[in-house]
Parts: C-alpha cells; sequence; structure tokens
C-alpha cells in the first residue's frame, strides 16, 4: 500500500515514504492563493472548509519543477483544456485527472480520452463523491483510468468540506470498484487521521491511501509514515 500527499500539499511535502501529488495545475497561472487561503479556509465541527479554486502558476512552472516519480495533478476549466494538456505533457509524467474540484463553475471531460497512457505508471481519476457510478463506468471505460482516487472534498455552500463526512463516499466506491471493476486499484482519501483510518480502508479494498487535511498537523502526519 502506497501513501500519497495530496495536493496541494504535495507541493510542498516530499518524503522516500510518500509520494507527492502536486498542482492541481491549470493551463493559465491563477493568481490569488494566499488571499484566498487567508479568507476562505475554515476548520468546522464539520470539518475543513475552502474556496481556494485551483490557484496555481501555470502548467508551464509545474512542467519545470515537476520531479521523477511524483504524480501531477491537473484540472480543466475549459472546454479545450484537456486537448491543451494531452498535446504539452511528456508521456512520462505521472498524471491525476482532477475532474472534481467543488470551488469552480464547470467541469468539463471533452479530451481526457486524447492522453497516451501506455508509459505512465500512474494516470488516476480523482472523482466528486457525487459522481455516479453511470458516470464513474465512463471514466473507467472511455478514459482508461489506471487508478480511481476517491474522492475530493464534498461540495457545500461555502466550499469544499473535507474530513470524516467524506468516509461514507469513499466506502461507497472503494467497494463498487473492487467489485465490478477489480483490476482497478482504488487510491482511498478523506477523513484520514488515524491508523486506524488506514487499515479501515485497506480492510474493505482499498489499494493505496491518499493524504490530504491531515496535513496541517505535522506530527499526526508523522506518526502515519
Amino acid at each position: 500500500m502506497k501513501k500519497f500527499i495530496a495536493a496541494p500539499f504535495g507541493n510542498y511535502i516530499k518524503t522516500n515514504k510518500t509520494i507527492s501529488v502536486s498542482g492541481s495545475w491549470t493551463i493559465e497561472k491563477r493568481t490569488g492563493r494566499i488571499i484566498q487561503i487567508a479568507k476562505t479556509l475554515r476548520y468546522t465541527k464539520r470539518g475543513w472548509v475552502n474556496k481556494i479554486g485551483l490557484r496555481n502558476p501555470g502548467l508551464q512552472s509545474g512542467i519545470k519543477n515537476y520531479q521523477n516519480g511524483e504524480v501531477f495533478s491537473i484540472a480543466g476549466i475549459e472546454k479545450d483544456d484537456w486537448r491543451v494538456f494531452s498535446q504539452k505533457l511528456p508521456e512520462n509524467f505521472n498524471l491525476e485527472i482532477n475532474m472534481s474540484c467543488p470551488n469552480i463553475d464547470k467541469h468539463y471531460i471533452e479530451g481526457i480520452e486524447d492522453f497516451n497512457n501506455e508509459s505512465r505508471e500512474w494516470f488516476i481519476g480523482k472523482i466528486s463523491p457525487n459522481t455516479t457510478f453511470e458516470e464513474l463506468e465512463k471514466f473507467i471505460k472511455v478514459f482508461e483510468f489506471k487508478q480511481i482516487h476517491a474522492c475530493n472534498t464534498l461540495p457545500i455552500e461555502k466550499g469544499g468540506l473535507s474530513g470524516r463526512e467524506l468516509i461514507p463516499y469513499t466506502t461507497k466506491f472503494i467497494k463498487h470498484v473492487k467489485k465490478n471493476y477489480p483490476h482497478i486499484p482504488v487510491i482511498a482519501g478523506g477523513g484520514i487521521y488515524t491508523t486506524k483510518d488506514i487499515e479501515y480502508y485497506r480492510d474493505i479494498g482499498a489499494d493505496h491511501v491518499s493524504l490530504g487535511t491531515v496535513c496541517f498537523n505535522p506530527l499526526k502526519l508523522r506518526k502515519l509514515l
């Protein structure tokens, strides 16, 4: 079982015991990350809430800083973005396709099928808690994802919610994928704060885990590594 450091934490946390996920990167830069973090990142009784909205320096900056072995998370926010990504990204980059950020207005998926993934070890589809099983079938059969990451933050009025409320959603997807697509590895994310959480996901079929908001607490994170 491998442990991933989820984006955006993977931009900063890099260890020899984990796989860092950088990004998520968009074609053009989206400024204002620090301001959005200060304005929207809040801890509530339900968990962490943010409305950062894919703020990042842009694709070219990400490509320059890519390190072998990492996973490069990308997000399409305009209609032709996925086709542009498929043309500009080297075929040896490990990719996570972020189709599920709750803080953008519309999710486009046209063009994801254009990626050539024969030489990629990781070609991950990161799905929303609200993904339907019908949508998931298309993601696996048409886009040919090699792994599924379940799941991104839960869309709520004030942004994206992370934490233990995601566990039922992640559980549902793990069981569904392992039953219907047993050849597809599942990366479980959501509500992981202790080794017992990792053991729970492993016991119901997860192949790997993704560590996200626990990264806010370095002491807790260290215990998981």
